[in-house]
């Protein structure tokens, strides 16, 4: 591999990255509008546009450029013709369908009750989970497959342990945060004044729901039949016999 081979790899990703970074703001921006759309609506309108995308355009660009796959960079045909001949293929294609199903879903879920930094958060243990599986598949299930333990495996532990500690102290002092009230692990930040401030709040809002239901249930009881400027039905019925029997 060339260094300018290498330098466009690079630059591949970030343009990935970026890509991906606008498609988690613009979901977060459909959902909370002034009209939101509803986090199933907005998947299958996601999959309906991709696959329009990918029949339209990447497919035909794969096929009419040339490479190793019966003579262009990626055969559709020759991808068709496997899927329905090998009845692997299809488990596999089933399995991988629900699982990018299911994966998508949680994630626009995340950023429908938090927010697209959260799942630019979340997103980032998909790397340690592949990597968990990767080593159970190694030493557990067949060597053939699968990632070995290396001496670079603690530089990942390491990564992984910062990874954690950011996601865990993000946001902070809201909720869903370890508390950093001046201890060691917190590298000496103190947010106490923050959390007093918090629960404060909580409590004045606590008391705020609990004279809204008290005031409901006033306003409730004063609209009664007894002191309602609307004359219930029984009312009516007695003073017309009232004024029958006069």
């Amino acid at each position: 591999v060339t260094s300018a081979q290498t330098l466009m790899g690079v630059l591949l990703m970030m343009a990935g990255a970026f890509v991906q970074a606008v498609q988690f703001v613009f979901e977060e921006h459909v959902m909370k509008m002034d009209i939101p759309a509803p986090p199933l609506l907005l998947i299958g309108m996601e999959g309906f546009w991709g696959t329009v995308l990918s029949i339209t355009v990447m497919y035909p660009l794969g096929y009419f450029l040339p490479g190793s796959d019966h003579g262009s960079y990626e055969d559709p045909f020759n991808t068709w013709a496997m899927l329905m001949n090998s009845r692997n293929i299809q488990i596999a294609f089933v399995i991988y369908f629900f699982t990018i199903f299911f994966y998508n879903l949680f994630a626009v879920l995340v950023t429908f009750e938090l927010s697209s930094v959260w799942h630019a958060i979340l997103d980032n243990f998909r790397p340690i989970t592949v990597w968990i599986t990767d080593l159970f598949i190694y030493y557990y299930i067949s060597p053939s497959f699968g990632e070995v333990w290396t001496p670079y495996s603690y530089l990942q532990i390491a990564g992984m342990g910062v990874l954690l500690y950011g996601t865990a102290v993000y946001n902070a002092p809201n909720a869903g945060c370890i508390l950093l009230e001046g201890q060691w692990w917190g590298f000496g930040i103190d947010l106490s004044d923050e959390y007093e401030a918090i629960r404060e709040e909580q409590e004045e809002a606590e008391i705020e729901a609990k004279w809204e239901a008290k005031r409901q249930e006033f306003k409730v009881r004063t609209h009664s039949s007894f002191t309602s400027p609307r004359i219930s039905v029984h009312t009516q019925a007695l003073r017309g016999i009232g004024a029958n029997h006069n």
